[in-house]
């Protein structure tokens, strides 16, 4: 039996769930408001030193479209975890009057990957059920070092795993009624949803925030910047899906986006082969392509105006 439910949550029935349809002219708007999003975060990243890669759909965009995939509605970069702090300070100081940056450690978050979220807009998913900050967001996913030594390289993936499923059932139970909802438009899951509904109650004397505490300490349990290995447990291939050698991913070069030219693996052939598989510059057909499921979606001049989202 399968536990992860990642991959349910990029192909939710959007019409059963009522869901707002991201399409047509509302998703190149997204687009292009994500873009210049991006464009602020990456030029942030240039001036300060920090390192930075496009990750997953974003990647593969570059590739295989020299911007975005068509249909997606999101951007994804990775940074280095050890400069995700520095980033942080850096986007408060230049950007704050327009950005919130989310972490693992606000009170009001509680998962791994950084949210860089545009003030006044809002892109409600369904891990922001009871977040008053859901702007429209750039979603950034930390590289962490992991150990030369097998064994505890191992132990170090485990306890990635781990913590990570324990976090995720813990969110399942705070948003249990929603969850609910999604299990009875799923039926052939509705059985994962129960078991992390419950293990999340199990673990409810913790708070969202304490886990996610937790769990990111393990995921940066590696100090040693040198590692030959370097991983990202919180992307969607969790620890050993995204184990990749320093050397072949860190290395980067410029490809175009949208008329820009940002950051990708050099070695971008053997990171897509673990995330989509050997035909990934294949287009998929309908059914199978990936969306991002929104309870709501509101651009700054919506509400502004005071104008609803179409």
């Amino acid at each position: 039996m399968k536990l992860s439910t990642f991959e349910l949550f990029k192909h939710l029935p959007t019409e059963a769930m009522q869901f707002v349809e991201v399409s047509g002219e509302t998703l190149k708007r997204l687009q292009q408001v994500l873009c210049d999003m991006a464009a602020d975060v990456i030029e942030t990243c240039d001036e300060n030193g920090i390192y930075y890669q496009l990750s997953g759909g974003t990647a593969l965009g570059a590739v295989r479209h020299k911007g975005f995939i068509p249909w997606d509605d999101d951007i994804d970069i990775n940074i280095l975890s050890s400069d995700l702090q520095k980033l942080k300070k850096c986007i408060q100081k230049k950007y704050g009057d327009k950005y919130i940056f989310q972490t693992y450690d606000d009170p009001d978050y509680g998962i791994i990957p950084s949210k860089i979220r545009l003030r006044n807009s809002v892109a409600r998913g369904r891990e922001d059920l009871h977040s008053k900050e859901c702007g429209i967001t750039i979603d950034l996913f930390a590289i962490e070092n992991t150990f030369d030594n097998s064994i505890l390289r191992n132990i170090h993936g485990l306890f990635c795993m781990g913590f990570g499923f324990l976090l995720s059932c813990r969110n399942f139970y705070k948003n249990r009624d929603f969850m609910r909802q999604c299990a009875k438009q799923m039926p052939d899951a509705a059985f994962v949803f129960k078991i992390k509904t419950f293990i999340g109650f199990l673990l409810s004397f913790l708070s969202v925030q304490r886990l996610a505490i937790i769990t990111n300490s393990c995921y940066g349990l590696c100090k040693n910047r040198r590692s030959k290995y370097v991983c990202i447990p919180s992307g969607r291939k969790h620890f050993f899906g995204e184990l990749y050698r320093r050397r072949g991913m860190l290395k980067t070069i410029k490809l175009p986006f949208e008329g820009h030219q940002w950051n990708v693996a050099k070695d971008y052939h053997s990171y897509f082969l673990k995330l989509y598989g050997a035909d990934y510059m294949t287009i998929p057909p309908k059914e199978k392509r990936e969306t991002h499921a929104l309870l709501e979606l509101k651009f700054p001049e919506d509400i502004l105006e005071g104008g609803k989202s179409k």
